[in-house]
């Protein structure tokens, strides 16, 4: 039977936020700080089992700078543990998840926001003008560029193999697979071809 509960950790001003599967393991991690319960810690340990898998530790080091360091196995329920219903714990995990995605800036980590890359552009399976352009910037996850960057820019679409200078804009994990966020630091004049990058 799942079981969802809370905790307070006074000593840190914290309230952890656990639900456990039948056999008594996390299958999700909320952690809230301070008075205004801010979410510092929002992690699913099966998606972090799923990004070590496809991105190695590398890997499980962006995650936990995207959704924070889950508490260690196992999980011991102290006095005064509060049980939380389901319709609770769901609405407290999409909001912590969200903060943690969209609200945070990803600036610490293995790949802060702002870091420069070299990369080349790869395939565009949607085509050129559409969704975006994947970039391989010899990272364990891919790179990705939104089309709306390129549009607004009204440069040439980068055929595949197209090198380049990208920067980090944000850091997005789900389903085990992350992905780099990326704009062009520097974008051809309409009917120009691609700037090569200079030496790094």
């Amino acid at each position: 039977m799942t079981r969802r509960f809370r905790f307070p950790v006074p000593e840190d001003d914290l309230w952890h936020w656990f639900e456990l599967g039948e056999a008594g393991q996390v299958s999700r991690q909320i952690t809230f700080r301070g008075p205004g319960s801010v979410p510092v810690v929002a992690v699913e340990p099966v998606e972090m089992a799923l990004t070590r898998q496809a991105s190695g530790e590398w890997g499980v080091r962006l995650y936990e700078t995207v959704y924070g360091v889950p508490v260690p196995a196992p999980v011991v329920e102290p006095p005064g543990t509060r049980s939380v219903d389901a319709r609770d714990f769901d609405v407290a995990w999409g909001r912590a998840r969200s903060f943690r995605q969209c609200d945070v800036r990803h600036d610490t980590g293995p790949l802060p926001v702002g870091t420069r890359l070299t990369g080349t552009f790869a395939v565009s399976p949607w085509g050129p003008g559409v969704t975006g352009v994947f970039v391989d910037v010899g990272l364990p996850a891919a790179g990705f560029v939104d089309a709306l960057v390129l549009l607004r820019a009204e440069c040439e679409w980068p055929a595949e193999g197209t090198p380049a200078e990208f920067e980090v804009v944000d850091l997005r994990l789900g389903g085990g697979r992350p992905q780099i966020r990326l704009r062009p630091t520097a974008v051809p004049a309409p009917g120009e071809p691609w700037p090569r990058p200079g030496p790094s």
